[in-house]
């Protein structure tokens, strides 16, 4: 599950729209496709104050070639700030509206998150779509892209999450968007992207047939309207990211005493295993959720299965003093997850992860980028939140054989990142 953001719960407090899977649904149903080849996913609260608006594309962040890590967030960056309505940028139309902008790469998918209050949503909605389906990038927005995807990158570089995750996809993939990493390792190589090699790829990535537009909060479907037909044409298939050879254990030099571990899951289309896989997740690590792993001291973890549409990938990242004593503690839980639940334990955690998947979402933007990310990987239809969806239904098939099963089938062969920190050289 996308950072372990899902809806359960909140279905009860979504209006009922009524769920389509129709390749050419109209505006109205809760998911479609419009006349310009961009599919679109709803969840209506009409008593929210604000409306969220995501724009997902199927994009590799590191180039098609994949050897320019950095070129989705620059591209995304410069066509934010390029001017388009009237002179005015995207950025600035949100700004005006009192909005937040926000942009989201990932390995294979790219995110664009847009909320503002109700009564300009079909301005910021105009604005989204004339920006990056017929938006065109110049100097001087590029200029500004460089210095947002630079501290960006100096950030990432910092989060040790981000840095695990890197160096963890780099070891299960053998090549690929999810081999490769999201930004550079330094300015400059940032700087020798040059401009028309943004424009070429911004023209081929930035199409409405790679796009996904997410709908959550004060909206409905009269926003489509002038929209339907908006971009260029094309389309382009999904990018394989092969696996690696086999698992394995590698010892890298980072930030911190850290650890990660990842395991091969099932393809978004195998719902139950997927929905499986994100309960053991919550079960494993989550304190709140009634289990804890017994770390020592100070040490932390976190668990999270990232749904996606060939291979999804079960992680586990860890921060302590002994990378190799958490693997081992880490690994002895799992393996006790191989064991059928009992029933009174596998209903309180049960309880427990409904609850927490529904507060993830609790507002309009965590729930148009789920909506987003869903579709974006294959399977709209299986979007936590979306009103009638299959994700509350596979939580419902849900027992304690199943979640044995799922880790005795996915959870046994770990590749494994140790990382040793570096200490900082005295200037």
């Amino acid at each position: 599950m996308k950072r372990l953001a899902h809806a359960i719960l909140a279905f009860a407090v979504l209006v009922p729209v009524v769920a389509s899977s129709r390749a050419k649904a109209e505006p109205g149903s809760s998911i479609g496709e419009l006349r310009s080849g961009a599919s679109y996913s709803f969840a209506v609260d009409p008593s929210s104050p604000t409306a969220a608006i995501g724009l997902w594309l199927r994009v590799p962040a590191s180039g098609y070639s994949f050897d320019a890590p950095g070129i989705a967030d620059l591209a995304a960056h410069a066509l934010a700030d390029a001017p388009i309505v009237g002179g005015t940028s995207l950025r600035e139309i949100v700004d005006n509206a009192g909005g937040t902008l926000e942009i989201e790469p990932s390995p294979n998918l790219l995110g664009i998150s847009v909320v503002v209050p109700k009564a300009a949503a079909p301005a910021a909605l105009h604005a989204l779509t004339q920006a990056y389906f017929a938006g065109s990038i110049d100097e001087k927005s590029l200029d500004e892209a460089r210095h947002e995807t630079s501290v960006r990158a100096v950030e990432e570089r910092f989060n040790i999450e981000s840095e695990l995750q890197s160096h963890l996809f780099a070891a299960l993939f053998s090549n690929g968007p999810m081999h490769t990493p999201v930004y550079p390792n330094s300015a400059s190589s940032l700087d020798a992207i040059h401009l028309q090699r943004i424009v070429r790829f911004a023209e081929r990535a930035f199409r409405p047939g790679n796009a996904s537009l997410s709908f959550a909060g004060a909206v409905d479907g009269t926003l489509l309207g002038n929209i339907s037909a908006v971009g260029r044409s094309g389309t382009d298939a999904p990018i394989e990211s092969p696996l690696g050879a086999s698992a394995s254990t590698q010892s890298v030099e980072g930030s911190s005493q850290a650890i990660a571990i990842g395991f091969a899951g099932p393809p978004i289309t195998s719902r139950d295993d997927a929905t499986a896989l994100d309960f053991i997740a919550s079960a494993l690590l989550d304190r709140q959720l009634g289990r804890a792993l017994p770390l020592p001291s100070g040490n932390v973890a976190v668990a999270r299965f990232v749904t996606l549409q060939r291979v999804g990938v079960f992680t586990i990242f860890g921060v302590g003093s002994d990378p190799k004593v958490m693997k081992s503690i880490i690994l002895e839980d799992l393996a006790r997850l191989r064991t059928p639940l009992s029933q009174p334990r596998f209903q309180r955690l049960l309880r427990a992860f409904q609850f927490h998947i529904a507060s993830a979402i609790d507002v309009p933007q965590g729930l148009a980028d789920n909506l987003g990310w869903y579709a974006a990987s294959g399977d709209p239809a299986y979007a936590p939140g979306l009103p009638g969806g299959e994700y509350a239904r596979s939580v419902e098939r849900l027992t304690p054989n199943r979640v044995a099963a799922t880790v005795r089938r996915y959870l046994e062969h770990p590749t494994t990142i140790l990382m040793t920190a570096v200490a900082e050289k005295s200037v």
